[in-house]
């Protein structure tokens, strides 16, 4: 499952000109790529991306055709089977559009936000005012409900914070709950590998992980939940030139193999080649391992096995 992360339209509707635009969209794009390190995302917007206005009377297409923002363009072609509307991301996260209660931000109602709040996702500002330089955003909400007469109808007022950012600097806030979001409601091991893109981006997995995962014993299915989350982290924050040796381990006892058991510890990898991976760390008091090796030149970790201990 995507994050799923809502474009605050209002963040579209500045005086700003080209020059400040094509420095936001770069900006913009700096935290799109930051948020795919973490998790797989879906960036939702209120009409179809290619028709989305950046700032007053200047459109996506108009900043895409400009050579200077060749490189960002190219990032939202890429992007483009990922990009969907507040409706589809409401649906997809099975949020109630609700017609009884309306979001404003400092008066003016807010499509974006409200549903960012709505299905719990993330907001995402072009940081183009002030107002979005923030990690949290306060929302006036009025909600109807019935009175205490039959047929009255009340409006409650009151106010809740919508997650948000519009620079990288504001992610540190939420960085625990984008890797978690989502991946505590997944219950088995056939639902960790039909999501394992979305959660693991660092992660890679050999086929046959598959069955591994779709075949897992309950009891270590927490376990194996936790490392995956954990070596996720690990591998998100390795920088292989600074430290070759391999990442700061989040999960403890992560270990190589003994030497006697490596002979065993070979599989067929991605390119047809087998290869020993040594490296492994436990699952629920060691009954299970995790296998895997590293991979520097892609920063990744790649899984060969997970169940029982070999």
């Amino acid at each position: 499952m995507p994050l799923h992360v809502f474009l605050n339209e209002r963040s579209c509707a500045s005086e700003c000109e080209a020059d400040e635009v094509a420095e936001g969209m770069r900006a913009f794009v700096g935290v799109l790529r930051q948020l795919q390190r973490l998790r797989g995302i879906s960036l939702a917007t209120q009409n179809p991306f290619d028709e989305t206005e950046l700032a007053r009377g200047y459109y996506y297409a108009q900043w895409r055709n400009e050579a200077r923002n060749k490189e960002e363009a190219l990032y939202f072609q890429r992007m483009r089977d990922r990009c969907v509307t507040f409706t589809a991301a409401l649906h997809a996260a099975a949020a109630d559009e609700r017609d009884d209660i309306w979001h404003r931000f400092k008066g003016v109602d807010v499509h974006g936000l409200r549903a960012a709040l709505m299905a719990d996702g993330l907001a995402l500002s072009l940081p183009l005012a002030p107002d979005w330089d923030t990690a949290w955003l306060d929302l006036d909400i009025e909600e109807l409900s019935e009175g205490p007469e039959p047929g009255d109808v009340v409006a409650d007022e009151y106010t809740d914070q919508v997650r948000h950012t519009s620079r990288k600097a504001h992610l540190a806030e939420h960085e625990e709950w984008i890797l978690r979001e989502g991946l505590d409601r997944v219950s088995s091991g056939a639902e960790l590998w039909a999501g394992h893109a979305d959660f693991f981006p660092n992660l890679q997995f050999l086929d046959r992980v598959k069955d591994d995962l779709e075949n897992l014993d309950p009891r270590w299915f927490k376990g194996a939940r936790q490392l995956l989350r954990q070596l996720q982290a690990s591998a998100a924050a390795w920088d292989p030139v600074t430290f070759p040796t391999g990442p700061h381990w989040e999960a403890p006892n992560i270990r190589p193999e003994h030497e006697n058991a490596r002979r065993n510890r070979f599989w067929k990898d991605k390119d047809g080649e087998s290869r020993c991976f040594e490296l492994h760390g436990n699952l629920n008091r060691g009954a299970g391992r995790i296998y895997f090796r590293l991979i520097h030149d892609e920063k990744a970790i790649r899984i060969a096995h997970i169940g029982r201990h070999l």
